[in-house]
């Protein structure tokens, strides 16, 4: 996006563009995950209106920017879903909200654009069947190492994309992450995925330091090729007429221990913020909670 402008610091007293304050405004001190996000909106929008300067932005120009935003991914292009819509929303807010504040702009656009409003959206897994098809594609040990450690640790896609060799005790059977708000958390290992992990790391002549999963050019394998790698062994396999996606293998694994675990201690497993996230997947897997209650139901006639 060319080279940083400090604030009110452009040549000729010239107005700030859309690309020197996206610019100045990735400058500052964040966190990587909210960076990654940061980059990611705000590379659209400057595609979009990167010459523009943004005290000339209305709100009209934004809510129809935020309309247009579609993707491809599961399929043919189609409108975002409303959570995506949300995020690019609150991205933009930042991004106007500290103009306002720095004075660049007298008042925010945004205030008067509508975020999209959301209904209670349970989360999907894949089913038993459909997790055995999509492993038994895999032969690659790398593809098939990191899609066991969503499906068998709950990790998120990201988390197990930074993941470290020396992160990782195969031993112990356990690892630490860094999740959402810079959270560390300590996972675990199933056994499947520690087996298929030794393979794969004896395969790249066991290092001990680095990316644990890397590309064929020996760098730390990306977000989009982790999600053309699942496309790919995912390929037919749909849930109510939908393309599976990769964030299903992590789905699967909170609602095949909803109603058998301790909904604190899965909570604390995946990472989750708040209480209220974890117990949605009792809602998905009922049959769990069924089992659950009349296990306890049982031991309690022990008694």
């Amino acid at each position: 996006m060319g080279k940083v402008v400090p604030l009110n610091a452009q040549q000729q007293g010239a107005a700030l563009t859309v690309a020197e304050a996206v610019e100045t405004f990735l400058a500052r001190d964040w966190s990587e995950h909210t960076r990654r996000n940061f980059v990611s909106d705000l590379k659209r929008f400057c595609e979009a209106f990167g010459r523009r300067r943004v005290d000339r932005l209305k709100a009209d120009d934004l809510q129809a920017y935020l309309e247009s935003l579609t993707t491809t991914r599961g399929g043919p292009e189609r409108p975002v879903s409303p959570q995506t819509f949300n995020r690019h929303f609150g991205t933009l807010c930042n991004l106007f909200g500290w103009l306002e504040r720095q004075e660049e702009i007298d008042r925010n656009p945004m205030d008067k654009v509508e975020r999209r409003k959301l209904g209670e959206r349970l989360p999907r897994p894949m089913s038993r069947d459909q997790v055995q098809a999509f492993f038994g594609r895999i032969d690659e040990l790398r593809d098939k190492s990191l899609f066991s450690l969503l499906y068998g640790s709950g990790l998120r896609v990201s988390e197990a994309l930074e993941l470290d060799i020396e992160a990782v005790k195969l031993e112990g059977r356990e690892f630490r992450v860094i999740g959402k708000g810079d959270r560390e958390r300590v996972g675990y290992l199933a056994e499947d995925t520690v087996k298929l992990l030794r393979r794969y790391l004896r395969e790249r002549g066991r290092p001990r330091l680095g990316p644990l999963f890397e590309s064929r050019n020996g760098t730390r394998l990306s977000y989009s090729m982790a999600w053309r790698l699942f496309r790919k062994y995912a390929d037919g396999l749909q849930e109510n007429g939908q393309p599976l996606t990769i964030h299903q293998l992590r789905h699967s694994f909170g609602s095949e221990r909803a109603g058998e675990m301790d909904a604190l201690i899965l909570r604390d497993l995946m990472g989750h913020k708040s209480l209220r996230t974890t117990l949605q997947y009792a809602q998905v897997n009922g049959e769990s909670v069924k089992k659950a209650f009349r296990a306890f139901d049982r031991q309690r006639g022990k008694k």
